[in-house]
């Protein structure tokens, strides 16, 4: 482990260390590579504005924040992606969404029709691994909201397969 003093040279460290990493996890979220690479940018900026928090480049701590901050701006990306009242087929082509709304797999069509909030606490909990406090911070939510929205989704998700003759375990 290095501590670094020189702010420019340690943000070079940094990102040159968890740049891979970083869009690994904006590319989870977001789908495609330019968006992911707009996320990573964004999450540089943040994290320099906060350089000085950082201590030791090579620890856990510090790679978790590095990754939490690419994943929360792929996220606002989404967000902002979702409220968007309009968007034309070629944006949509553009940005990696299904054009379709047919899936095979029962359950990913019923993920796909839960409200933003839920489907992303879901994806996050389940398709990702992360764990409900993970799933709260990255969600900028409190422990008992998320675990909240967890549940409700999952009842969603439950009305959804039953009407539809599936069973959810």
């Amino acid at each position: 482990m290095r501590s670094i003093h020189d702010k420019n040279n340690k943000f070079e460290l940094l990102f040159k260390q968890y740049y891979k990493p970083m869009m690994a996890a904006a590319l989870r979220i977001l789908g495609n590579t330019r968006d992911a690479e707009d996320a990573v940018q964004q999450a540089g900026e943040s994290i320099f504005k906060n350089l000085n928090k950082i201590k030791i480049i090579d620890s856990p701590e510090t790679c978790s924040f590095v990754i939490l901050t690419a994943e929360r701006k792929a996220l606002d990306m989404v967000r902002a992606r979702n409220k968007r009242r309009e968007i034309s087929i070629e944006e949509t082509a553009e940005q990696g969404v299904p054009l379709s709304a047919s899936v095979d797999d029962p359950l990913q069509e019923a993920i796909a029709q839960l409200p933003a909030r839920y489907r992303q606490a879901i994806m996050l909990r389940f398709g990702m691994g992360y764990s409900v406090k993970e799933t709260a911070k990255i969600m900028e939510l409190s422990y008992e909201n998320t675990k909240k929205i967890m549940q409700r989704a999952k009842e969603m998700l439950q009305q959804k397969l039953t009407e539809k003759g599936e069973i959810l375990k």
